[in-house]
């Protein structure tokens, strides 16, 4: 029982931190982790874009080893009806860019949205002007780096694999809720004298995905209450 408890409180750590808000690990940068950079590598910025049901979106900002930030985007790269594209970009991005701190980002000549950025590599095509930052590990940085890198080179699926859902799996694979966290049972297939077998490998949390981009931002803000709203 004390083994379970353990596992609980490591996967429920970043829920946790709100509770020595006093040991804060942005002292270096005098409270002000927005504008400084974070040489731990110890944050992630969720970006959202838009509320209209049409034009919503949802991306990473995540720091790479040397603390610079890189943008991750699912675009909608494999929609295609009767023949031709529709949707997002026809590519997605992947570790693009290296920003000091989510604001240079957001002022940056990559977070632009016009006319001609839709199949511009050097623009974003969405400027974002909202976002959420939460406070991780460098561990869970790559495991979320490791994620959405694999689910980049995955087929594009507007209800199961999209903006959101890369987003929120990746989260959600370093431990960080996006909903209600539920703590279950994990199994790995492991070959014995009698076959393939499910055994027993600990515990991990599991959260419901939202499809729309909108409604997983704001689950994401409720779920991490210590999280940071930054705006353009």
């Amino acid at each position: 029982m004390k083994s379970i408890h353990l596992i609980l409180i490591v996967l429920l750590y970043p829920l946790s931190s709100q509770a020595y808000s006093h040991l804060s690990p942005y002292s270096y940068c005098g409270g002000d982790p927005v504008n400084c950079v974070d040489p731990t590598g110890e944050d992630i910025v969720v970006l959202n874009y838009g509320y209209d049901i049409g034009h919503q979106h949802l991306a990473l900002l995540i720091q790479n080893e040397e603390g610079k930030w890189q943008y991750y985007s699912v675009n909608g790269n494999n929609m295609y009806f009767s023949g031709s594209h529709s949707g997002g970009r026809t590519f997605n991005d992947v570790a693009v860019g290296s920003w000091d701190s989510p604001q240079e980002f957001l002022h940056s000549s990559y977070n632009v949205r016009n006319g001609n950025s839709k199949d511009n590599k050097s623009m974003n095509h969405f400027g974002f002007s909202e976002g959420f930052q939460i406070s991780t590990t460098p561990e869970q940085d790559a495991t979320m780096r490791n994620s959405f890198s694999k689910t980049a080179k995955s087929e594009y699926d507007l209800i199961d694999n999209n903006c959101a859902t890369a987003v929120q799996k990746a989260m959600v694979e370093a431990g960080i809720p996006v909903s209600e966290p539920k703590i279950v049972p994990s199994y790995i297939p492991m070959p014995t004298p009698f076959g393939i077998v499910d055994v027993f490998n600990g515990y991990q949390m599991k959260c419901n995905f939202y499809t729309l981009p909108s409604s997983a931002f704001q689950s994401i803000m409720k779920w991490n209450p210590s999280g940071n709203y930054i705006q353009k």
